[in-house]
Formats: structure tokens, sequence, C-alpha cells
């Protein structure tokens, strides 16, 4: 009886998902009044437009009071929910929304529009602008990609949490490992191996630089001189159109790296480390925990170089620039339970490592390292790379917290951030369910 209600339980979650889900996708969400940011030289100038006032294109003018002189970099468009940029418009292309400048004069400057007037300065927008405000008025598609990912994430916890009553139900009297069981084991498993994660870290560290004359300086000389390279090759492109470039490409450039290089190395981990694991027991998990470690050494290590570029090309922080740590960690978190699932299929499938190697490039270029995501990608794409993809996130995040003092992507970071825990409880899953078999085939 108790597996006859515990099977119908299960079954109700995954109706509710399904229907939660269509809900979602066609419920009508009201319509969106707009925020408007006027990033100038120091200062922001926030506009509020009502719904109503873009549909009736009575949002076409903007006032600024008491001032003889101001700068405009940037533009950016919010919706309900503050901290997800909806657009950003670069100084460039904001010049051609202009229909008329009232008491002021303007001329193009290095890093935006300088606007020269009497006291108050009237900016009248032209039709285009309008027709811009009314699709992003309307649109919902932000909102609905966000609830979804949160709801899937919820749901995915109450999943959880119906394997946890099936471990207490039917586990007494016979050997069952379920869910509850590994994930107290990777707890002990964690604390009995942290000395040797560490350790293991320090040794491949000390081993990448044995042979060498520069030694440790190699870890600040290589990503200097890739970041060198792409600054080079594609700042001719991008540098005129986005401030401090070389520090925009660095920065993403070392989270990237990151993520990267550990879910490479999760594909081969066991084929790589076979003399370690046919000989004696160690959880796998560890193995790529110490690899993250030594990875994350060498983030450290680098970020010296990213301080030393910041005060060269002066680039301000402030209090937002705590939004990179949780940034960084749901990557962090992402990166492990990809990575163990990821070392769990690559036990069985050889190409693994090539259609993966493959998907990086693509996810790469996707991702906003040589570029800004909202202001490069076109809408839709750029909404759906922000939310759905998670390198672009983290690294927009990153960015606008580091450069721009600005809170972004919260929600969407959140999503993730419940995301990753379940892949992470997944990947454990898997590897301990199926370690013993992985002596057999390798």
């Amino acid at each position: 009886m108790r597996r006859k209600i515990h099977k119908i339980t299960i079954l109700a979650v995954i109706f509710i998902l399904a229907a939660g889900l269509l809900a979602i996708m066609f419920y009508p969400f009201p319509n969106r009044n707009l925020e408007l940011q006027f990033l100038t030289d120091g200062n922001t100038y926030t506009v509020d437009r009502e719904y109503s006032d873009v549909i009736d294109e009575a949002a076409n003018q903007f006032v600024f009071e008491d001032t003889d002189s101001f700068l405009i970099k940037e533009v950016r468009i919010y919706g309900k929910i503050k901290s997800m940029c909806l657009k950003k418009i670069n100084y460039s292309e904001l010049a051609s929304y202009f229909s008329e400048i009232r008491n002021a004069e303007m001329q193009w400057v290095e890093n935006g529009l300088q606007f020269t007037g009497t006291g108050q300065i009237c900016l009248i927008m032209n039709d285009a602008f309008q027709k811009l405000l009314k699709s992003y008025a309307k649109t919902c598609l932000m909102e609905r990609m966000i609830l979804s990912g949160l709801f899937l994430a919820v749901m995915g916890f109450l999943y959880c949490g119906c394997i946890l009553m099936e471990d207490r139900l039917f586990s007494e009297g016979r050997n069952y490992h379920g869910m509850l069981y590994e994930l107290k084991k990777f707890a002990r498993d964690m604390r009995q191996y942290v000395q040797y994660m560490v350790y293991a870290a320090r040794t491949d560290l000390k081993a990448e630089v044995a042979n060498s004359y520069l030694n440790r300086l190699w870890w600040l000389l290589e990503p200097f001189f890739n970041m060198i390279v792409y600054v080079i090759v594609f700042g001719r492109v991008m540098g005129n159109s986005v401030e401090n470039y070389a520090t925009f490409v660095f920065s993403a450039l070392l989270m990237w790296n990151f993520f990267n290089k550990t879910i490479n190395y999760s594909v081969k981990l066991v084929r790589n480390n076979k003399d370690i694991i046919t000989k004696v027991y160690i959880p796998k998990f560890v193995i790529l925990l110490s690899n993250m470690i030594l990875n994350l050494f060498k983030l450290l290590f680098s970020l010296i170089v990213l301080v030393l570029m910041m005060a060269v090309f002066h680039v301000q922080v402030g209090v937002q620039l705590l939004w990179v740590f949780p940034a960084y960690l749901v990557m962090i978190l992402l990166a492990f339970g990809i990575g163990m699932i990821f070392l769990h299929f690559g036990v069985y499938v050889d190409d693994l490592s090539y259609a993966v190697g493959i998907l990086l490039n693509m996810l790469m270029f996707l991702s906003g390292t040589f570029y800004e995501v909202m202001t490069t990608l076109p809408e839709p794409l750029n909404t759906i790379m922000i939310c759905l993809n998670p390198a672009a996130m983290f690294i927009d995040t990153m960015r606008n917290a580091l450069l721009y003092h600005t809170a972004s992507n919260l929600p969407v970071l959140g999503m993730w951030l419940l995301l990753s825990i379940q892949l992470c409880g997944i990947g454990i899953h898997i590897v301990y369910k199926n370690e013993n078999s992985y002596v057999k085939v390798v």
C-alpha cells in the first residue's frame, strides 16, 4: 500500500510539473511598465514610463533638468525585474534614435555623446525608438523563462524529496543504497579525503613547473599573452564600442577557462587516472575536485594580472563587486555537477571528449566572452542566451558587478544555483552507483 501511494505521489509531481510549465507558457502576463536608465559620466538618470504612455506614443521625450552638460554612454531598459536588463543601447546606436535635440548641441566624443545646453536639455526620440519601447512593453519572454526555470528547480527538489521518502519507507531490512545513503557517503568522503585533495593539487602544481625556468611565472604569462592576442584580434571589431575592452575580455577569459578546463578534464578523468583507480579505491569525485582546486589556484594567481589591469586602466570598483563571488560560486557548482555526469559517460563513450570539445568551443562564442550578449546578439536570442546559457549569465553577472557596479541577473543566478545543486546530486548518484564497474572498462 505504501509503495502504491509513493508511486502515485511521484506521478502527481510529474503531472504538476507538466501542468505548471504549460500554465507559465500560456499565462497572459500583464504588460510591462518600463524603466530607462541613462548612464552618464558618473551619474545615472532614471526615467519611468507607464505602459499606457508607451502604447499612446507619449514616451518619446526625455527632459534633463538643471544641467548644462553631460555625457551619455549607454541606455538600459528594464521591466518588472529590476536586475534583469531587457535591452542595452550603446551611444553609437542611440544616436540613430534621436528625432530632435532641444536647448543643447550634441557632439561625438571617444566614449559617448556629449550634450551641451542651457540648464534644461530635452531629447525627442523618433518613431523607431517608440516602436522599440512598445516591443519591450508587450513581450514577457524573459519572465516566462525565469519562472519556468525556477518552477522546474522547485519541482526537482520535490521529486528528490519523494526519492528520500522512498529510502526511508523501503530500505529497512535490506541493503538499499538510495539517495539518502549517497548523500551521507559523500559527506563522509569529503571529510576523509579533503587533505588528500589539497595535497594532490599542490603536487600537480609543483610537477607542472618543476623543469621550467620561469616556474610559477607561467601562470601569469599564459593568461596575459592569451589576453593580448584576443584583444588585438577582437579589439579591432569591438574595442571602439566597449569601454576598457582589455579588462572586459580578460575577466571573462578567466571565468571561462576555469569552466572549460573542468569539463574537459572530467570527460577523460577515469581513463587518464587508471593507474590510481585500478590499484586503490578512491571516490572519483575526489580526483575531479583535486583538479578543480588546481585550476582555482591558477585562477587566483591570474587575478593578480586582472587587478593590475584594473589599476592601469583606472577601473573603479564599488560594493556591487561582491556579486562576483556568488557568480563564481554557482559556476563552480555547475562545473562540478556537469563534470560528474561527463565523468561517468566518458568511461563508456570514447568519442565523448571530441563532442564535448566541439560543444565547448561553440558555447564559448555564444557566451559573450569577446562581446556583450545584450548589445551584440539580436532579440530574442540575447534574452534566451542570458536565461538558458549559464556561461553567458555567469560572465554577464561578473562583468556588470566588476566593471559597471551593477547587481544583474539575480533571478537567473538563483535559478541556476538550484539547478546546479540538483545536477551535483545527479552526478554523485550516477558515479556512486556505477563506480565499481569503471575498473572493468578501463
